[in-house]
């Protein structure tokens, strides 16, 4: 009988079967994840976490600012859009900017600097500008009398007239011995009412004061005095 084909021994078919498992696994690996294969379509949605990115790889450059709003900046050097910025250096629309450099559309901003207008000293606690001097008739450089007005004299109050800080004009005076009717001084531009108008004066009389400045006071009785003590109006213009 011609030779027999000799069975292989047990110890050569493990390392075959070794020897084919090595070599599947290798190329199953490279034919399925090749380099540079992996991208946004492979990755499942929320796969990257916050313990995956690698500390100091995500920078300004790759963060799109746009829209991005801050909802509470105690401390922040500039927050455009954040809704509470209390010691923001720059805060243009912060909602409550307490203490904003600067607040162009903020919420509430406590101002700071120096006041103006009807209010003196500076924020956050100003107080009432004072009003002028009185500017007393018939003074150097001042209104004169007419129609034979004079100031009473004695202890009694001279005529003059100021306005405050509220555009408010204050009268004052005691005159005596002129014409009922003629003009007393006239109030310079400034001074002047936005309409005629009719106001008492002490002594029993009313006085008139005109848009042009005029001043008169009318007679009743005999009493040839007339007072403007505490009369006051508002300026027009």
């Amino acid at each position: 009988m011609k030779g027999r084909l000799k069975a292989p021994s047990p110890a050569l078919i493990v390392s075959l079967i070794a020897l084919f498992v090595a070599l599947g696994g290798t190329s199953y690996a490279a034919i399925q994840l090749p380099k540079n294969s992996v991208g946004t379509k492979q990755l499942k949605k929320s796969a990257v976490t916050g313990v995956k990115i690698k500390a100091g790889a995500v920078t300004a450059t790759k963060i799109d600012a746009t829209g991005l709003t801050v909802p509470h900046a105690a401390h922040a050097t500039s927050a455009d859009s954040a809704t509470n910025a209390a010691h923001a250096t720059s805060a243009d629309s912060a909602a409550n900017a307490a203490h904003a450099t600067s607040a162009t559309t903020a919420g509430s901003a406590a101002p700071t600097g120096a006041a103006g207008g009807a209010l003196a000293g500076s924020y956050p606690s100003p107080g009432l500008a004072p009003m002028e001097a009185f500017h007393l008739v018939g003074a150097a450089g001042e209104p004169a009398f007419q129609s034979g007005w004079t100031n009473f004299g004695g202890a009694f109050s001279r005529m003059g007239f100021a306005r405050d800080s509220a555009g408010f004009v204050h009268l004052k005076g005691t005159l005596s011995a002129g014409t009922f009717g003629g003009v007393i001084f006239t109030l310079p531009q400034g001074y002047r009412p936005a309409e005629d108008l009719f106001l008492p004066v002490a002594a029993e009389r009313n006085a008139y004061i005109y848009t042009d400045g005029s001043v008169e006071v009318a007679q009743s009785g005999t009493n040839t005095t007339a007072g403007f003590d505490g009369l006051e109006f508002q300026a027009g213009g």
